[in-house]
């Protein structure tokens, strides 16, 4: 059965009640039971960790052996050495038990059990690479990887789960109908991934990084991203029968893009075929594959729900829309000089085709004895230290037009443009559009529909 809700303009089909069915071997059977369990991929960096239980966990072996009681607040360190497990739970003894390769279960009989996890990495291989203390629920899994590290998963619910990624993913206080509309595109993510394989390990379902999409636990989760993830429950973005690869970046800067020009290798997916549409009510009258049209749309204030001079956004995404960077040609010659030597020093970067956002979709980079074409666009922006926050710019120099001393680079948005704009989806919502508006207008291929 399905229920047609109708919001302006906009026709939204919604499932209800019953859930999907995939057709296997002559028989029907759901696309995914009720609020599935989930193994996300948390660390796999590091040779130790540091556990901290709220209130007493338990350590055991997949058999069932009890290794340890961890009492409450009293932290104590896993660490691998040589593939052996080892932990510090009794401190007078100098040797630490060892545990052999793994799995050690860390488990709480209470359901509102946490465990803290010091120092755990993210953006690992990206410019803002770090570590923070975060809080997990759920079932902490530890095993020996190799080179010494440990392959660190949890295992928690499907619903669990979205709580530590809508967060992670645009923040705690972007108004509720854009926090809704995270979720769904969220779940979307994690059910292909359950459904699929895409994003799989040896071990887990799904990573906690960009890569897949960012999962903190329930370090930044409140009761308003809590609420956005009750009020969805179950509640996905299909295409043709499957779950919708929901790809969402966090300023499109005005207009999104066309994921074959983006991801060459996922140009087959057609739910984002025809797509990229200005971010607005209306559409541009610029041509922004132009080099003339770009420049103009990048001095304009164009009517998009993700300017800051037209919609109310979250202070964190008003530097994103429009941005400058300056790069000496010193600099931009070593950067370049790490891609290919021998082109000497870089006098031009040169466009050579855009794509209908305005984002590069292929560039020249100019030298005395040569060149260097690029393609895609994140290709280019990774020639940068650290890379540009989108590929959506336009070059211009100073110093002499042959030989410049500097090259100042202006641009729009921040990420890929494929999908949703997060601060889009925010000015919509404090525009009083309903999440599913706001999907429609990233995913307009696809259909809202209720899984369980």
């Amino acid at each position: 059965m399905r229920n047609i809700l109708q919001i302006g303009p906009t026709l939204i089909l919604i499932t209800a009640a019953l859930p999907l069915v995939a057709k296997d071997s002559g028989t029907t059977k759901p696309l995914i039971a009720e609020n599935p369990p989930i193994r996300v991929l948390i660390a796999d960096s590091v040779s130790s960790i540091c556990v901290t239980p709220q209130p007493a966990w338990r350590l055991t072996e997949p058999g069932g052996r009890v290794v340890a009681d961890l009492p409450a607040d009293i932290p104590t360190t896993i660490a691998v050495s040589q593939g052996i497990l080892y932990f510090d739970a009794d401190r007078e003894k100098t040797q630490p038990p060892s545990l052999g390769p793994g799995p050690l279960i860390l488990e709480s009989l209470e359901s509102s059990a946490v465990l803290g996890i010091r120092r755990v990495p993210y953006g690992v291989g990206w410019w803002w690479e770090s570590a923070e203390d975060r809080i997990y629920s759920g079932r902490i899994e530890v095993r020996a990887g190799a080179d010494d590290r440990l392959i660190v998963i949890g295992v928690l619910p499907l619903e669990e789960y979205l709580r530590g990624v809508v967060p992670s993913e645009i923040g705690t206080d972007s108004p509720h109908e854009a926090l809704c509309a995270q979720a769904v595109a969220a779940r979307s993510a994690a059910v292909l991934a359950l459904t699929t394989k895409i994003y799989a390990g040896q071990h887990y379902d799904i990573c906690s990084d960009v890569a897949c999409q960012a999962f903190s636990g329930l370090t930044k989760a409140n009761a308003r991203t809590d609420a956005a993830v009750s009020a969805t429950r179950g509640l996905v973005l299909m295409f043709e029968g499957r779950p919708v690869s929901a790809y969402y970046a966090s300023n499109c800067g005005g207009h999104s893009e066309d994921i074959r020009h983006v991801w060459p290798d996922r140009a087959d997916d057609r739910c984002y075929w025809n797509t990229a549409r200005m971010d607005g009510d209306g559409s541009s009258t610029l041509d922004l594959t132009t080099e003339k049209g770009m420049r103009a749309w990048l001095t304009a204030s164009p009517p998009v729900f993700c300017n800051p001079e037209f919609a109310q956004v979250s202070e964190w995404s008003k530097k994103n829309f429009r941005w400058t960077r300056e790069v000496s040609a010193d600099e931009l010659t070593t950067l370049v000089e790490a891609q290919r030597k021998g082109l000497g020093r870089i006098t031009a970067i040169r466009p050579l085709k855009r794509g209908p956002s305005g984002r590069l979709i292929e560039a020249e980079f100019v030298g005395e004895h040569g060149t260097l074409r690029l393609s895609p666009e994140l290709a280019i922006r990774q020639v940068f230290k650290p890379p540009l926050k989108s590929a959506a710019f336009v070059v211009d120099t100073r110093g002499d037009a042959a030989r410049p001393e500097v090259f100042v680079i202006r641009g729009a948005g921040w990420g890929h443009g494929v999908g949703m704009c997060q601060t889009g989806a925010i000015g919509m919502a404090n525009a009083g559009r309903k999440h599913p508006e706001i999907l429609r207008h990233y995913y307009p291929n696809a259909t809202i529909e209720r899984l369980y």
